[in-house]
């Protein structure tokens, strides 16, 4: 069986991560770990288009995240709310 990334980060806002997945990445699911990007999920050249979306969905300026690290947004999202 695969060793997949540790989720302790993500499991700790399990309806904000489905919350993101249907709404900012528009899947019906995904697998995301605490080593998730944003890259991940997109071939453009930058992150634009979901920092656009976050802010506009969730009022949270996420431009400056490292890496785009989807468990740094959550944190930075749930802390908001």
């Amino acid at each position: 069986m695969p060793d997949f990334a540790a989720r302790k980060r993500i499991d700790q806002h399990p309806d904000l991560e489905k919350d993101f997945i249907h709404r900012i990445l528009e899947l019906p699911w995904a697998f995301i770990s605490d080593e998730s990007s944003l890259w991940d999920f997109h071939t453009d050249l930058t992150n634009d288009t979901f920092v656009g979306k976050i802010h506009a969905i969730y009022g949270v300026d996420v431009s400056d995240t490292p890496k785009g690290n989807i468990a740094d947004i959550l944190d930075l999202i749930a802390r908001k709310f």
